[in-house]
């Protein structure tokens, strides 16, 4: 992801790109799955669920235990292998969801933000500023 430079003196906050849910790379397991990193079926079927249920609440220990691993195990080894924690992860596959239904069409950002995970537009608001470095309302109209 490329960060824009703005001058200090300007107003406007950087723009960053909102990658697309299915756009989005799922990193491979590591080269040495020995030193505690998810087998790749193991991240091909998280990802998947994860996928399939970003309007659920995905608890680490549904996502343990869809893996049959123990949570700490589990929290340890999708780290390794993905490079973000499960929670990060989810959060940002939610968010490039929700960016692509923003573009899709002018359903309201709170019918998004539910449809996508979040308990409401605010949450959405504050995760979305925090990964893409604006509100979600001035996104959309910079993608118009």
């Amino acid at each position: 992801m490329q960060a824009t430079l703005i001058s200090p003196l300007s107003k406007a906050p950087p723009v960053r790109p909102c990658y697309h849910a299915a756009a989005l790379p799922v990193p491979l397991p590591a080269a040495d799955e020995g030193k505690g990193a998810l087998a790749a079926w193991q991240v091909r079927q998280l990802t998947a669920h994860i996928d399939a249920n970003l309007c659920a609440t995905l608890r680490t220990t549904h996502l343990a235990a869809t893996v049959g691993l123990s949570v700490s195990h589990f929290s340890r080894a999708f780290k390794n292998a993905v490079g973000v924690p499960a929670r990060v992860y989810v959060l940002r596959r939610r968010v490039a969801a929700a960016c692509e239904a923003m573009l899709a069409g002018d359903e309201p950002l709170t019918h998004i933000a539910h449809a996508h995970g979040f308990c409401d537009q605010s949450h959405f608001s504050r995760a979305f500023q925090m990964l893409i470095g604006m509100g979600p309302q001035a996104w959309r109209r910079s993608q118009r």
